[in-house]
């Protein structure tokens, strides 16, 4: 019951960092990342809204991992935190991965029982599914650039830099998952969560 507090109360503090952060772009007159900071208070907000209106007792880990991914990339886009440490955006982008492959790696097992009976294809959709994500995101960026004269893309190398991070967030999330699978501590937490959602 602590435990859960603390996670509660440091999730809600990560949620008050982000909607401060969109104060922010307002005040500096930033209309695209203020924009982009009122999405992100949207997406920090569904595991809140899963809890409220499902009655499923999610994990506030969720709202943690998810918030600090936002957080990450809000913070390179206000104030261009790649300037001063140029592997920032590549910490963004694996730190990203491993919120991504956790959130996979949980709920393809809770969607279908038969994904968890044969552990490296499980491990492996969830690495692929993580990288077809970032992939995703890599589009996105190029629109971005596109459509609205962002810098987000710095060429081939950078691109492929932040899909490798991609890759390497999925891996260290596998490599994580494969012995909670094999001490039996994974289907517990897929066994509560299920019990939730029944």
């Amino acid at each position: 019951m602590k435990s859960k507090i603390i996670t509660q109360s440091i999730a809600y503090i990560l949620k008050i960092i982000l909607i401060l952060m969109f104060f922010i772009a307002i005040y500096k007159n930033d209309i695209l990342w203020s924009f982009f900071a009122w999405i992100m208070i949207i997406i920090s907000l569904i595991p809140e809204l899963i809890r409220k209106f499902s009655k499923i007792n999610l994990l506030y880990l969720f709202d943690i991992f998810i918030v600090l991914a936002l957080i990450f990339h809000m913070g390179n886009g206000l104030y261009d935190v790649c300037s001063i440490f140029p592997l920032y955006n590549k910490f963004t982008h694996f730190f990203s991965a491993l919120v991504v492959a956790f959130i996979v790696m949980v709920f393809l097992p809770i969607i279908n029982d038969d994904f968890i009976k044969n552990k490296p294809k499980f491990l492996f959709d969830v690495i692929v599914t993580t990288m077809a994500l970032g992939v995703l995101w890599e589009f996105l960026e190029w629109n971005a650039d596109h459509f609205f004269g962002l810098n987000t893309q710095l060429g081939l190398t950078d691109t492929m830099g932040d899909l490798f991070a991609d890759t390497l967030g999925g891996l260290f999330i596998t490599f994580i998952g494969w012995f909670l699978i094999k001490t039996q501590a994974f289907k517990k937490m897929i066994k509560d969560i299920k019990k939730e959602l029944d």
